[in-house]
């Protein structure tokens, strides 16, 4: 009678018979040899019987069929004889011919006294619940519902050993292990059936990491005689005899940790069964592992949106709440950030004699440390102003600051404004930011502070030398300052708003600080549509009244 035997992988010692005539291999419970595993394909190879004897074909599948370590090829059937070995996946079987059933044969450790079989992780869940008696479903689906309601890795892990422990009553040792950055086993939890083995109980690294590099359950039926498999001293001395280990395998596919139990029953050893049954357990608790990382980390954000968040408002109290109050003149100002939190800023401040300093400043970067760095400079611009009557010094002394505070990799653009109302004369100071531009009252609009009146940004040179620039306001002009996230926004063909494009739209009509400020806004939005804009947006106007 022929059959196929399996002689090493899942289902160890299965004897398939085969049928004279169409033999279908593969995963799909209809085939006539079923392997249940998902890298076999649902119909991967087939055995048919014609002109007297038995040819293997292979059906296209996915990781091919292998005879005597030759691949077989699609629609070209190869023959099979007595002892030929026959390789899918991580099955290996022999063609058998015999009219009476021989007993299962040996693997290669089997000589020895100790049987090391594996299965790949995942394989053949359906059938190994459906071979379990009653009692080990009904405590294997206590398991699952108590991994199912953990929340808190911490509180986890001891669950799926206290699991393992119900589950294999002969069970004396168990661990849930992974491997650190440095390649090293570190239990992350122990558990033996008496508490005072806890403290030196030790296992053996080999089987670890065969397990993981692997992926696969690892069976050692007798350690104490194994020769194949290098043991831990106090696997000896706490006297061993079965051994199973499983990974436990992430939904990206990455082998995160391994169980393992032991026994020192010599009568109650771990068999087939339990290494199916322990699979089965280990991919449940990596599930429910996968799920509290998933909730972990959904707290985590949770949480950092509400700080970023509580930050935006703190960092709202930098910016003026309210515009200037100065006769004859009007203000307007325009803040919105890339990101929840933003590094531009704008300042209106009194100075003596009447004076009032206008400022807008970007702050190198994105984010967070955008924004922090930006609340740092904000007040310091407070003080150097103060401090300074004089705009360029105060630009300077600002600079100053900068380097003072140590911040080496961080830059800030920063143009200073100091108006004198009565007079309507405007000083202006520009370290690196977009210059700004002054509509008159016929129309035409004007740059200034730009070129070689542009300095180098805040941070890069310490004693750099500032040069303000003069002008005067005439009734019905108005003069704009903003940052390059104006300048800079796409549309979608990624094209920039550009200042060509911002000198057209300022010219649109004799407007105030406020309607002029609102018509470039409206501008800027309707032809920024890219989804996304990777700078903010800072725009502060000022006007003389006609």
């Amino acid at each position: 009678m022929p059959f196929l035997v399996v002689i090493r992988g899942p289902n160890f010692g299965q004897r398939f018979e085969l049928k004279k005539g169409t033999n279908v291999i593969g995963r799909n419970p209809e085939c006539d040899i079923v392997l249940s595993v998902s890298a076999v394909s649902r119909e991967h190879a087939r055995i048919v019987w014609r002109d007297n004897r038995f040819f293997l074909e292979d059906l296209k599948s996915r990781n091919l069929t292998i005879l005597n370590e030759v691949k077989v090829e699609a629609e070209k059937p190869m023959p099979l004889g007595p002892g030929d070995k026959v390789k899918i996946c991580d099955f290996l079987c022999e063609y058998v011919d015999e009219t009476i059933p021989a007993p299962p044969p040996k693997s290669p450790d089997e000589e020895s006294g100790t049987v090391v079989s594996s299965v790949q992780a995942g394989a053949g869940s359906v059938n190994v619940l459906a071979s379990q008696p009653a009692e080990r479903l009904r405590l294997l689906l206590e398991v699952t519902n108590s991994l199912s309601r953990a929340v808190e890795v911490v509180a986890l892990l001891p669950k799926i050993l206290d699991g393992l422990f119900q589950v294999f009553r002969q069970a004396d040792r168990g661990f849930f292990i992974v491997q650190d950055a440095n390649g090293q086993f570190v239990p992350k939890a122990i558990k033996t059936r008496r508490e005072r083995d806890e403290s030196s109980a030790r296992f053996s690294r080999t089987i670890l990491k065969k397990c993981m590099e692997n992926a696969e359950a690892l069976l050692i039926e007798d350690a104490a005689q194994n020769e194949h498999i290098q043991m831990a001293a106090s696997i000896s001395d706490f006297k061993i005899r079965s051994i199973m280990a499983a990974p436990l395998i992430s939904s990206d596919g990455e082998v995160f940790g391994i169980l393992q139990v032991d026994t020192q029953d010599r009568n109650r050893k771990f068999t087939q069964d339990d290494l199916q049954l322990l699979m089965a357990v280990a991919n449940q608790a990596a599930v429910a592992l996968d799920n509290v990382k998933l909730h972990e980390n959904l707290n985590l954000r949770q949480k950092m949106a509400r700080e970023i968040e509580l930050a935006a408002e703190v960092l709202k109290c930098f910016l003026p709440n309210s515009m200037p109050q100065e006769n004859g003149y009007d203000f307007f100002a325009h803040y919105k950030a890339a990101r929840e939190v933003g590094g531009d800023f704008y300042g209106f401040l009194k100075m003596t004699e009447g004076r009032l300093a206008l400022s807008v400043g970007d702050v190198a970067g994105k984010g967070v440390p955008a924004a922090l760095l930006m609340a740092r400079v904000s007040g310091d611009v407070n003080m150097a102003v103060l401090s300074e009557p004089d705009a360029a010094h105060a630009v300077m002394r600002l600079n100053h600051l900068f380097h003072l505070a140590g911040i080496s990799d961080r830059f800030v653009a920063f143009l200073l404004c100091v108006l004198e109302p009565a007079t309507g004369l405007v000083t202006l100071v520009n370290a690196g930011q977009v210059p700004p531009l002054l509509r008159r009252a016929d129309g035409t609009v004007e740059e200034y502070a730009a070129d070689h009146k542009n300095g180098l940004p805040l941070g890069v040179i310490e004693e750099f030398a500032y040069e303000a620039v003069q002008i005067k306001l005439q009734p019905g002009d108005c003069l704009l300052m903003c940052t390059d996230g104006i300048t800079d926004a796409n549309n979608l063909k990624k094209e920039q708003y550009g200042k060509d494009r911002l000198i057209s739209t300022m010219k649109a009509g004799a407007l105030d600080a406020p309607a002029l400020g609102q018509h470039v806004v409206r501008s800027v939005e309707q032809f920024a549509t890219a989804p996304e804009q990777f700078d903010d947006m800072t725009l502060v106007c000022l006007s003389r009244r006609a």
